[in-house]
C-alpha cells in the first residue's frame, strides 16, 4: 500500500513537471492567441517598457496601455540586465510557474500542509489554460497581476487557519500583495470588498478602522495614476447600457470552468437533484431571457469562447444564452450552499462592467478564487477522489487543444 502511494505520488509530480515542460516548449514556438492577441500585446507594449526606463511617468496612451503599470516597470528594470525581449519573456514565461505552486500551496494550508497528490493534479490544471500559457509566454501583465493575486489569497488563508482579533502580518502581507495586484491591473481593487468584509467579522471595530486605514493608503497611488493618466478608466468602454450585456457575457465566460466541476460531481454522485435546482434553474431562464430582450451583439467585444461557438457553429444566441443559465442557476446553487459566496459571485459578474471583456480576463483567475475563496462542498471530490482531479485535468487539456487548434475562428 505504501509502494502505491508513493507511486501515485510520483506519478503526479511527473505531470505537473512534465506539463510545465510543455508550457516551454510552447514557448520556443511561439504559441499565441487567437489573432496574435498576446505577441501583438508585447510589441506594442514594448516601447512602455523602454519608455518607463526613463520616466516612471511615461504615457501608456501612446502605447495602447490601459492598466496601471507595475508590470511595465518591473520588466523595465529586468530589462536592464536582460537586453533581449526574446529572453526577457523567456525569463518571465519561466517564473509563471509561480502561480501553480502559490496555489498549491494555498490548498495545502487546508490539508494541514500535507502533500496531497490530487491537489498536485488540480494545480496542474492551470497549465493548460489557454490565456495561461499564451500570456506567460508574451510576458503579458496579466500572469504578474495574478502572481500578486494568489500569493495574496495564501497569506488570507494563513491567516483564516488562526484567526486573529488584530491586525497581524499574514493580513498586512495580504493587503500589500492584493494592493501589488491592483497597481499591476487595476480591476483586482474590487477584491477588497471581500477581504475587508471578512475581516470585519473577526477584527476589533479599532483594528479594523486601521485595517481600513491603510487599504485607504494603498489605494492612493492608483488614485493618482488614474487622476493623471484617466484613459486607464474612460478606455475600458464602460457604459450603463452595457450591462446585460456583461451580465450574459461574464456568465457565459464562467460556464466553461463551471461546467466540469459540475459534471464531476453529478459523475460521482455527489450533487442531488432536488427539487430546489430545478428552481434555480427556473429564476436563472427568467433572469437570461430579460437580459437577452435588449440583446443585440453585433460588433460586441465581449462574450468568449460560448459566444464565438454560437455565432459560428449555430449562427445564433441560443447556446451562449445557455451557457448563462447553467452559470446563473450554479450561483444560486453556491449562494444557498453559503450566503457569504453571494459577495464572490457579485464581484465576477461586475468586475468587467462594459462593452470589452475578454475570456482570457477570467483565466486562471475564476479557477483561483473558486478553489481557494468559494466556500462549497462541490471543491470536496477533487480532495478525496484522484480520479476526479484527473477527469478535471483531462477537460482542460482538451480545451487547450480546441483553443489552440483555433477551430472556432476557421
Amino acid at each position: 500500500m505504501i509502494l502505491k502511494n508513493k507511486f501515485k505520488i510520483n506519478t503526479s509530480t511527473i505531470i505537473f513537471f512534465l506539463s510545465y515542460l510543455s508550457l516551454i516548449y510552447s514557448f520556443f514556438i511561439n504559441e499565441d492567441g487567437s489573432g496574435s492577441g498576446a505577441s501583438g500585446d508585447f510589441e506594442s507594449t514594448y516601447g512602455f517598457i523602454l519608455a518607463l526606463q526613463e520616466n516612471l511617468l511615461a504615457d501608456p496612451v501612446e502605447f495602447t496601455l490601459v492598466h496601471t503599470p507595475l508590470h511595465f516597470i518591473i520588466l523595465s528594470q529586468v530589462e536592464r540586465v536582460i537586453y533581449d525581449p526574446y529572453f526577457l519573456r523567456l525569463t518571465f514565461c519561466l517564473f509563471s510557474i509561480i502561480i501553480p505552486i502559490f496555489f498549491l500551496k494555498t490548498l495545502k494550508l487546508t490539508e494541514n500542509n500535507k502533500f496531497n497528490k490530487n491537489l498536485l493534479i488540480l494545480s496542474t490544471c492551470i497549465f493548460f489554460l489557454p490565456a495561461f500559457r499564451y500570456t506567460s509566454i508574451w510576458a503579458n501583465d496579466l500572469i504578474t497581476s495574478l502572481v500578486f493575486f494568489i500569493i495574496s489569497i495564501f497569506f488570507f488563508k494563513k491567516w483564516e487557519l488562526k484567526i486573529t482579533k488584530t491586525v497581524d502580518k499574514n493580513i498586512l502581507l495580504q493587503i500589500v500583495f492584493l494592493a501589488l495586484a491592483t497597481y499591476t491591473r487595476q480591476y483586482f481593487a474590487v477584491f477588497f470588498i471581500y477581504f475587508l468584509y471578512k475581516y470585519y467579522l473577526k477584527l476589533h471595530v479599532k483594528s479594523f478602522i486601521n485595517l481600513f486605514l491603510i487599504c485607504v493608503i494603498t489605494s492612493v497611488p492608483v488614485l493618482i495614476y488614474i487622476y493623471i493618466f484617466p484613459i486607464l478608466i474612460t478606455g475600458q468602454h464602460i457604459s450603463i447600457n452595457s450591462i446585460n450585456y456583461f451580465l450574459l457575457g461574464n456568465s457565459s465566460m464562467m460556464s466553461l470552468y463551471l461546467f466540469p466541476i459540475i459534471l464531476i460531481n453529478i459523475i460521482f454522485n455527489k450533487i442531488k437533484f432536488k427539487k430546489e435546482i430545478f428552481t434555480y434553474l427556473i429564476f436563472s431562464i427568467i433572469l437570461v431571457f430579460f437580459l437577452s430582450l435588449n440583446f443585440d451583439p453585433n460588433n460586441w467585444q465581449g462574450g468568449g469562447v460560448n459566444f464565438m461557438i454560437s455565432k459560428k457553429l449555430f449562427n445564433n444566441n441560443i447556446y451562449f444564452l445557455i451557457t448563462s443559465v447553467f452559470t446563473y442557476t450554479c450561483f444560486i446553487y453556491l449562494y444557498f450552499e453559503k450566503r457569504i459566496n453571494v459577495i464572490l459571485i457579485l464581484i465576477l459578474l461586475f468586475m468587467f462592467f462594459s462593452y470589452q471583456a475578454y475570456q482570457r480576463y477570467y483565466e486562471p483567475m475564476f479557477y483561483l478564487i473558486f478553489f481557494t475563496l468559494f466556500d462549497s462542498n462541490l471543491k470536496n471530490i477533487f480532495k478525496e477522489n484522484i480520479n476526479a482531479s484527473f477527469i478535471l485535468l483531462t477537460y482542460f487539456v482538451i480545451y487547450y487543444l480546441a483553443a489552440t487548434s483555433d477551430f472556432i475562428y476557421k
